[in-house]
């Protein structure tokens, strides 16, 4: 609710002051004008009912009047002795002289009319009157007898009573009475009827009995018993005098007056508040006198302290609206006089020092990088910073979240306790760690630390939090982790890998050394056979130019065909020992062959290793990376492995490619000592064919004449042969010689790689022993 002004707070105390005089004033003057107003209506109903009573006794005794001067007359006396046509003739006299009459008869002793007539001409002799009670008052003996009440005449709706008048004779004995029937609507229309106060006040009367003899407005009413109402019962009881009755919701006054003729009873009625009218309309006006006179004071004197105090005073207020509203660039305009001068100066002066003061707290409110916000005492926000609206995913909330309980702000649950309401509670600094979901379900860790602080007279001013996003944080060290258990799973993998890759390197060198060997033996026994098959060759060639000179000495022919035989079981030794030679080559060939595949084999494998470990060493040195200073230690060992790896990766290239070498002149060299063997096979069946030629010689020396061109042929056929069979040797030896070079470079390779799997055994070792990631970051 907007506070009243200082003009309102003036004018509406100098309002209250006049007002409260004029209030007084008013009072008192309508209290009094009230209390005059009620006396002197009351005192006109009180007269109006006493002057009204006045006049039905007045009434009344003018109607017994007449009902005595009838009752002394001759001809009335006269008509109890039996003289009733003069009686019924003045009767008629008096009914015609007398129009507020009904009816006058007379009646005898025993109740009986005796003469009379109504107003209309009826005649009434005749009639038996004895059970009325006015009659059975005059014959117990009473002169004068009103009748109890009014009541219905015989004929029309007219209101009568009656009078009557005891008839005596001269002795004083009752002959009988005189009935006079005066019309109580004619005195009731002229006295009654016309009585009004106010719009609603009126008169009206009753019988004794608390019957309804006359009212001016509701004519069921007439001779109705209301003697149980209420206000009937107070009139009845009260007889004369003043009182206040509730009639159907409204208050009333009513003045009651006894007519002491017959006790009945003259009212008169008037509303409460039209009785006071008149007082509330001199109040009003004096209400609207006194407002008036108090809003020309009140003007008056506004004016006057708007120029001299509530100008200036209004300027002040706007300037420190202004201020208060955080414009803290307002200025201080207008004039000032006496005091407000000395205190607009101080004003302007503390308005300075809050500049400096709130300058520096909104500056360093506003410098605050990390997601702040401020809870007040009443666990409400008071101030957030952009950072925390965007690390929680509140759009726009930085407008309206100032005034939004904590727990609705933090977690959009009102009734939340966060952790700044406990730190408010226990007016002590707390810090956790939590576990926060985003509106979007992004799922945060971030650290929470709050604190509450206070203003310079140790009030507590609320509780200031700042969050802190560990996420990144949170999930790099779980995926370090998790690279810690597969660089240590892997680790002992490529141990493992490494110990098989140096067993199954020692193996193949020592295969590729016996084959070194096997190849060096082959390559000497090669060497003799090309030796042999030289001296093969000049013996040939010796045996032909013989065979070409003995022709015709057959002695010597045939101890030169002995010799021949003989030797050529010699080449027939040799040959089959080539032959068996270059067998056992052949299979050493193609088990040289196998274990190059093989090699070949664990050299993908260290391959497959190798890049294996380059990719996790790759992947360790980018962990690292994104763990900053913390992972330079576990780089530097990625990138030792990921260099080992790469050597490993250059050793097992260079490697595959010695074995692809070896292969491809493995497969060529058992090539040619097939087709050596398939040679020596041939030289092998010539060799027997010369042995059977040279004894056929030793047999049929006679006959060697004619053969000995052949023979020459044969000879030279055998030394053809021989230069091939050298040749393949020669080629034999040159490829033994290569794959012996070859088994040397293989184990070279062989023994880089044992070495660089040696190394990266220990490299593992030294990995699993250096201190895992997260404890650096500890």
């Amino acid at each position: 609710m907007r506070q009243a002004g200082i003009t309102t707070i003036i004018a509406a105390s100098v309002a209250v002051t006049i007002l409260a005089g004029v209030a007084v004033l008013v009072l008192y003057a309508s209290n009094s004008s009230f209390t005059m107003t009620r006396q002197v209506q009351e005192n006109a109903l009180a007269q109006a009912a006493a002057i009204t009573a006045q006049s039905a006794e007045t009434y009344l005794k003018g109607t017994a009047s007449v009902a005595e001067s009838l009752a002394g007359q001759d001809a009335i006396q006269a008509a109890f002795t039996g003289d009733a046509p003069k009686a019924r003739e003045r009767l008629r006299t008096y009914i015609a002289a007398y129009k507020d009459y009904f009816s006058f008869f007379l009646f005898d002793a025993t109740g009986t009319i005796i003469a009379g007539s109504t107003s209309e001409g009826k005649d009434l002799t005749g009639g038996d009157r004895k059970e009325r009670d006015y009659v059975k008052a005059i014959l117990a003996g009473q002169d004068l007898v009103f009748s109890n009440s009014v009541f219905k005449a015989a004929t029309g709706n007219e209101l009568i009573y009656v009078v009557a008048k005891a008839v005596r004779d001269a002795n004083g004995k009752l002959l009988g009475g005189v009935a006079a029937c005066p019309l109580w609507n004619r005195f009731t229309a002229a006295t009654i009827d016309p009585i009004r106060f106010g719009q609603q006040g009126y008169g009206f009367m009753l019988d004794d009995s608390g019957h309804m003899i006359a009212h001016p407005l509701d004519k069921s009413l007439l001779l109705q018993d209301v003697s149980q109402v209420e206000s009937t019962k107070k009139a009845l009881a009260l007889h004369n005098g003043t009182f206040d009755y509730d009639w159907k919701g409204e208050a009333k006054v009513m003045s009651v007056a006894r007519v002491p003729t017959t006790g009945w009873i003259v009212c008169m009625s008037a509303d409460a508040g039209e009785m006071m009218t008149p007082a509330a309309k001199q109040r009003s006006v004096l209400i609207g006198v006194g407002l008036g006179v108090a809003a020309l004071a009140v003007l008056v004197i506004v004016l006057i302290n708007r120029r001299l105090v509530l100008g200036p005073l209004l300027a002040l207020n706007e300037f420190t609206r202004q201020v208060g509203s955080g414009d803290l660039s307002a200025s201080l305009n207008g004039s000032f006089r006496a005091e407000l001068a000395v205190f607009a100066g101080h004003l302007r002066q503390m308005v300075g020092e809050l500049k400096t003061k709130l300058g520096f707290a909104q500056g360093v409110l506003n410098g605050i990088p990390s997601p702040c916000g401020i809870v007040g005492p009443d666990f409400t926000m008071v101030w957030v910073n952009q950072e925390i609206c965007d690390l929680l995913e509140k759009r726009d909330a930085r407008q309206s979240a100032v005034g939004q309980r904590s727990g609705a702000f933090y977690n959009n649950d009102a009734n939340r306790q966060t952790l700044s309401d406990r730190a408010i509670q226990e007016r002590r600094p707390l810090a956790a760690e939590i576990d926060y979901t985003t509106p979007s379900g992004r799922k945060l860790r971030v650290a929470v630390r709050t604190t509450p602080f206070y203003d310079l007279d140790d009030n507590l001013l609320g509780s200031i939090s700042f969050w802190t996003d560990l996420t990144q944080i949170h999930e790099q060290k779980q995926r370090i982790e998790e690279q810690n258990i597969v660089i240590a799973q892997t680790a002992a993998q490529a141990s493992a890998v490494a110990d098989r890759v140096a067993a199954a390197s020692e193996e193949l060198s020592a295969q590729i050394e016996q084959s070194s060997r096997g190849a060096e033996e082959q390559n000497a026994r090669v060497q003799e056979t090309a030796t042999a098959v030289e001296e093969m060759n000049a013996t040939i060639m010796e045996v032909a130019r013989n065979a070409s000179d003995t022709a015709g000495h057959t002695e010597l022919a045939r101890d030169k065909a002995r010799h021949g035989a003989q030797l050529v079981g010699e080449v027939e030794t040799a040959v089959a020992a080539i032959r068996e030679e270059a067998v056992v080559l052949t299979d050493n060939m193609q088990s040289l062959g196998q274990q190059a595949q093989g090699i070949g084999t664990i050299m993908g494998v260290i391959s497959d290793i190798a890049d294996q470990t380059n990719l996790l060493a790759l992947n360790a040195a980018i962990e690292a990376a994104r763990a900053g200073e913390a992972g330079r230690g576990f780089a530097v060992v990625a990138d030792e492995v990921r260099k080992l790896a790469e050597k490993t990766m250059h050793a097992t290239k260079e490697v595959g490619q010695a074995i692809t070498g070896i292969q491809r002149g493995t497969s060529d060299a058992v090539s040619r000592v097939d087709r050596a063997v398939s040679r020596v096979g041939t030289a092998s069946e010539l060799a027997a064919r010369s042995e059977a030629a040279l004894g056929e010689i030793v047999t049929v020396v006679e006959a060697a004449g004619d053969q000995v061109r052949a023979i020459a042929t044969a000879a030279e056929q055998q030394s053809a042969t021989s230069e091939e069979i050298n040749r393949s040797v020669e080629s034999i030896s040159a490829i033994a010689a290569e794959t012996s070079q070859a088994m040397h470079q293989s184990a070279q390779a062989v023994s880089d790689l044992a070495r660089q799997a040696n190394d990266l055994n220990s490299l593992m070792a030294q990995l699993r022993e250096t201190d895992p990631p997260q404890k650096a970051l500890s």
